[in-house]
């Protein structure tokens, strides 16, 4: 019954088909009509599956298009955390490489995107080649296609965009860096400086000939003795007759002899440093600072006597 019903429709069509377009399409159905319409039927349902995969296919590349879509609104509108910083870790380098390591996900994907849109056209044309009667109804998938080609090349920018904000945050990380290691370069020089104290023990001798200490007042009792005077610095102190030291790690000065007296003269308080014996101004054996900055406050320069 079922090749009865297909031999009937096949007439039908074909006397449909003499009487639009004349004799000439009567004589191209060959003269087993069954085995004709059932390759059409088959054609038919083979264009039919081709037609739902293909529409699996764009809807497919449409939520990986629109997933990408949301992933790099999500980078567009994050709070600005790789913006140029200056502080004691500069930019968060982390952050940025966070980043740059989804964009080039996206990237990824964008590729797969377009290559799975490519494959798609193809099939399109070569559908819409085979069956006249599928043409119009593709022509809603050609459009999809078309769009999502537009969110593509949208989606191309934004991370063309996104990956110049990131080198230009780069370049702007090693431009803070060397700044950062040029002004710590001048903040420990500047340290080094504040730190820098110099002191010298002699005999006043000794000092005087160097030209260190200098004898002010007094009065000459006979010829050879002199009385009343007062040892102070020499107005213009040269360090390079000091030694250097700094200030944090100076904390002790061992007098040369162990069994003189020993006196400051430069302007440095005692109050704020102590030694084996001292009194009246005068002390032996080794002087312990016991407060950096308020026993060098009032000079750089620290003059000891020997008595």
């Amino acid at each position: 019954m079922t090749t009865l019903r297909l031999a009937g429709a096949a007439a039908i069509l074909v006397l449909t088909a003499a009487g639009c377009k004349g004799t000439g399409t009567t004589a191209a159905i060959p003269s087993d009509s069954t085995a004709f319409y059932r390759t059409q039927s088959e054609n038919m349902a083979a264009l039919s599956m081709e037609k739902d995969s293909l529409l699996r296919e764009l809807t497919e590349t449409t939520r990986l298009i629109t997933d990408v879509s949301v992933e790099l609104a999500t980078i567009r509108t994050a709070p600005a955390t790789n913006a140029p910083v200056v502080g004691s870790e500069g930019i968060r380098s982390d952050e940025r490489a966070e980043v740059l390591a989804k964009v080039r996900q996206l990237t990824a994907r964008i590729r797969q995107s377009e290559s799975r849109l490519a494959t798609t056209r193809r099939r399109l044309d070569s559908l819409a080649l085979s069956s006249d009667s599928l043409r119009s109804s593709l022509a809603a998938y050609v459009a999809t296609v078309a769009d999502l080609e537009g969110m593509l090349a949208d989606q191309k920018t934004t991370i063309q965009t996104l990956t110049d904000q990131i080198g230009s945050l780069t370049q702007q990380n090693v431009q803070l860096a060397a700044e950062k290691a040029e002004l710590q370069d001048t903040v420990s020089h500047m340290d080094v400086r504040e730190n820098e104290v110099y002191y010298v023990i002699g005999t006043k001798k000794e000092l005087m000939s160097r030209g260190i200490i200098s004898v002010e007042g007094g009065t000459r009792f006979l010829i050879f003795t002199r009385t009343g005077e007062t040892l102070v610095p020499a107005a213009v102190l040269d360090p390079a007759q000091f030694s250097k030291a700094d200030r944090r790690t100076l904390t002790e000065l061992a007098m040369p002899n162990a069994n003189r007296d020993y006196r400051v003269i430069s302007r440095h308080d005692l109050a704020y440093a102590e030694a084996d014996r001292m009194s009246k101004g005068k002390f032996r054996g080794t002087l312990r600072i016991t407060a950096p900055v308020s026993f060098w406050g009032p000079s750089k320069f620290l003059i000891i006597v020997e008595n």
